[in-house]
């Protein structure tokens, strides 16, 4: 015998528990995944936002961090932004720690922007050298200069990155190779940078915004009545028409006997590191594709909150600026990122990556970020 229910309502259907029943475990997985989430990202902002409440000095300039970014092979840049601004930027801005986002587009756009950071280094490391060295009766009389030096300092750093965060194995191989050769290269020699990651930073807000790909170029801003001044715009890639007289150069030029290209020995003998060097740290990035993946990746999205817990370690080690040597097993990592490089596209890459190494002299001059959560 039924009981009747009151108010003269009836037993919902079987397809109607059961649809409530989805749609309540949909909900709440979805509600609990969010309150996770932001209690991980909460617990990691509170251990740096001591950094955002103290008061600043008179000459103090807040602490500037480089991005590098790497599309995941098999997959597009968004990800890596994605990834970025998911698990690092809000403890970078917790911290008030702002930072300028750069994107490698093709392999040595990132190595050639790190060695020429380095090289800026030395160059200035050089001439502030020639300065100290030469004679009394060559430097210049500035009865200020003593009284100018911190304040000079100061806006000298501006000009530097105060670490370099690399996301991902690929932008982390791209960051010790120029680190590598800006170490190694010929201070005389100007060399041209290829077109590297365009970024737009923000420093009154922490934040940086990357360069709309659909701006116009530098070739068609030169046609315009405004000119270009950024260096945005040198770094784009300019199309270029070959003529008749510039294909009778190439065929001249292939009849040159190549340029020996230099030897070991030679190449250690201009190693010269800057008397300071950024420290670098790689930030891990797993970009979770396929079908078969299928189960995985829905499970890591309900438990988003493990990824934020574990990247958001790396963050904080940077923001907190606790520095140790680099060390071997620092070098080649990130190898759990390679079972996700899947398609086409990524075979090329898969089977063409090496372990990652540093020559020990370079090692030797290079730290890296630390903290009680790291390993």
């Amino acid at each position: 015998m039924s009981t009747k229910l009151p108010f003269g309502l009836k037993a919902p259907s079987k397809g109607t528990v059961i649809f409530a029943s989805i749609a309540s475990g949909i909900a709440g997985t979805i509600y609990a995944s969010k309150y996770h989430v932001n209690e991980a990202r909460k617990a990691h902002c509170d251990k740096v936002s001591f950094l955002a409440n103290r008061p600043c000095g008179v000459h103090e300039m807040p602490r500037k961090v480089a991005v590098f970014l790497m599309a995941p092979p098999g997959d597009s840049m968004e990800k890596s932004r994605v990834w970025f601004h998911e698990y690092v930027k809000p403890i970078l801005v917790a911290g008030a720690v702002d930072y300028e986002l750069k994107e490698g587009r093709a392999d040595g756009q990132i190595a050639a922007t790190v060695r020429e950071e380095v090289m800026k280094r030395r160059r200035e490391a050089e001439a502030q050298q020639d300065i100290v060295g030469a004679p009394l009766e060559d430097k210049p009389a500035n009865p200020f200069a003593p009284m100018m030096k911190d304040i000079q300092d100061k806006v000298k750093a501006q000009d530097h990155f105060d670490g370099i965060l690399a996301i991902g194995r690929r932008a982390w191989r791209e960051v010790l190779d120029g680190v590598d050769q800006g170490c190694h290269a010929d201070l005389s020699v100007v060399e041209e940078v290829p077109a590297a990651t365009p970024a737009t930073p923000n420093v009154a807000e922490g934040t940086a915004s990357v360069a709309n790909e659909n701006e116009p170029s530098a070739t068609e801003q030169q046609n315009t009545d405004v000119p270009a001044t950024t260096d945005e715009t040198i770094l784009q890639d300019a199309p270029t028409e070959t003529t008749a007289s510039e294909s009778e150069n190439k065929t001249q030029e292939d009849l040159v006997e190549p340029v020996e290209e230099e030897s070991p020995e030679e190449r250690a003998a201009r190693f010269s590191p800057p008397s300071t060097l950024s420290p670098v740290m790689y930030i891990p990035h797993s970009n979770i594709i396929g079908w078969t993946n299928i189960p995985y990746r829905l499970y890591m999205w309900a438990m988003d909150y493990k990824r934020v817990d574990a990247v958001g370690k790396y963050a904080v080690a940077a923001v907190l600026n606790q520095t140790r040597p680099l060390e071997e097993r620092d070098i080649d990592v990130g190898e759990q990122e390679k079972k996700y490089w899947l398609g086409d596209d990524a075979e090329a890459i898969l089977a063409s990556d090496q372990p990652i190494t540093v020559e020990d002299r370079v090692q030797s001059v290079l730290k890296t970020y630390t903290s009680d959560d790291l390993p």
